[in-house]
């Protein structure tokens, strides 16, 4: 896609007005004529459209940081080749959050030379200019884009600048020296929580392939309650088989979310939706072995079917529009789950058990929906359960059955009214 440029020389209010008067605020035409006086004449700033000059412009306008905020906006403008990083919204917001913890610079970020080609290597090139002293996993940088998140930004400054991360404050899972050690140590592709379960095992002396074909599990892939259950959970499974392949483990550890953690969804005697507990809470590895272990799990998943062998199809809900975009212009599609393994990958990926929802699919008691970003299709936001008879909205849950986000929550509205839905009660 072609941008155009917003110009800074010699800029004209007029011709501000005429560009911008239907996209952004007096203020912040205000704040864009007082940043070009600042800085460099020549420098210009690329945009696509208005709707990204809101938002840069919004962003430089915004909180007690707006200064230290536009430095970087027109270093990174003034560099040449890394004016990539100021087209992404995740990374604007993320270089307004860097702007908030200014007083924590080690160096002038004039000083910075960038490396790397994409938005996301450029940005990592610049965090660690400006705050790192000493080795941190490539994986932490990723901490910058919760923007929400100011402790985890601060995980990264800290074991960038010398503290143990053994002894971070409110780390996500307790981590002894050696663990913390290794998780410095990580090799830079792995993502944040990989680098955590590298740390964990590496710690215990597991393999390099045992550990990659661990983090293809769910642990590496998410954080659980009960961290300290599933430590116990990798050294059992390292001490019991450091040659496990990536199946097996991703069948031990499936298994044993289920029995201890998950809470089915089912039907009571009224006929209602209501959430059962765990099958066996009091779930422990005490005198258990591989062999054991792996019998019990793989005879479970054979009687209550989850094979990922021969796909189950069932009909389509149709609906009238599966597409919704929201205010932010992100757009979000709705996908009806409809084989067997398409429910148990939506269960598996989302910590929930939609997956035991098969016969009701078959029989068109539900249909269920994977509510996904277009932009990361796959990755599912909220699964949502329709009852196609009644055309009513039943439930609708994030991850461990966590309720959605009132943003998500404005999006499920806008697909139940085009759809002519129902929403829940509790809407």
């Amino acid at each position: 896609m072609a941008f155009s440029k917003l110009k800074l020389k010699k800029i004209k209010e007029e011709q501000i007005l005429q560009t911008y008067q239907s996209t952004l605020k007096k203020t912040h035409l205000k704040s864009l004529r007082k940043v070009a006086r600042k800085h460099a004449k020549n420098i210009s700033i690329p945009i696509y459209n208005n709707e990204k000059a809101h938002k840069l412009i919004g962003l430089m306008n915004a909180g007690s940081h707006k200064e230290e905020f536009s430095d970087i906006i027109f270093v990174i403008a003034g560099k040449g080749k890394t004016e990539k990083m100021l087209q992404e919204d995740y990374i604007l917001e993320a270089l307004a959050c860097v702007a908030k913890e200014h007083t924590l610079f080690i160096r002038n970020i004039k000083d910075w030379k960038p490396k790397g080609h994409s938005a996301e290597r450029l940005f990592a090139s610049l965090v660690r200019h400006l705050f790192i002293k000493y080795d941190t996993p490539s994986c932490m940088t990723s901490l910058w884009f919760d923007t929400e998140n100011k402790l985890a930004r601060s995980w990264f400054i800290d074991v960038g600048q010398g503290q143990n991360a053994s002894k971070l404050n409110h780390f996500p899972v307790p981590i002894t020296k050696k663990e913390a050690h290794y998780f410095i140590k990580s090799p830079a592709k792995l993502t944040f929580i990989a680098a955590i379960r590298y740390g964990q095992a590496k710690a215990i002396g597991a393999t390099t392939n045992f550990i990659n074909n661990l983090i293809q599990t769910d642990l590496g892939k998410y954080l659980y309650p009960k961290e300290d259950f599933w430590r116990e959970v990798i050294a059992f499974l390292v001490r019991n088989n450091p040659t496990a392949t990536a199946h097996q483990l991703d069948v031990i550890v499936e298994y044993i979310w289920i029995q201890k953690f998950a809470r089915l969804w089912g039907q009571n005697s009224k006929g209602e939706t209501v959430q059962k507990k765990p099958i066996d809470p009091n779930f422990n590895l005490k005198g258990k072995t591989w062999d054991s272990l792996w019998k019990r799990a793989s005879e479970w998943f054979e009687v209550v079917g989850f094979s990922r062998q021969a796909p189950q199809e069932w009909a389509h809900f149709m609906m009238e529009n599966n597409y919704i975009k929201a205010k932010t212009g992100q757009c979000f599609v709705f996908q009806q789950l409809l084989t067997k393994q398409e429910l148990f990958e939506e269960g598996k990926n989302m910590n929930h058990c939609v997956s035991s929802y098969v016969g009701h699919c078959k029989n068109s008691k539900s249909a269920i929906f994977s509510m996904q970003n277009v932009l990361s299709r796959g990755n599912s936001l909220v699964t949502v359960e329709v009852n196609p008879k009644t055309r009513k909205i039943v439930q609708a849950n994030r991850r461990f059955n966590c309720s959605p986000s009132d943003f998500e929550k404005e999006i499920i509205k806008e697909w139940a009214k085009q759809n002519d839905l129902i929403l829940p009660d509790y809407y």
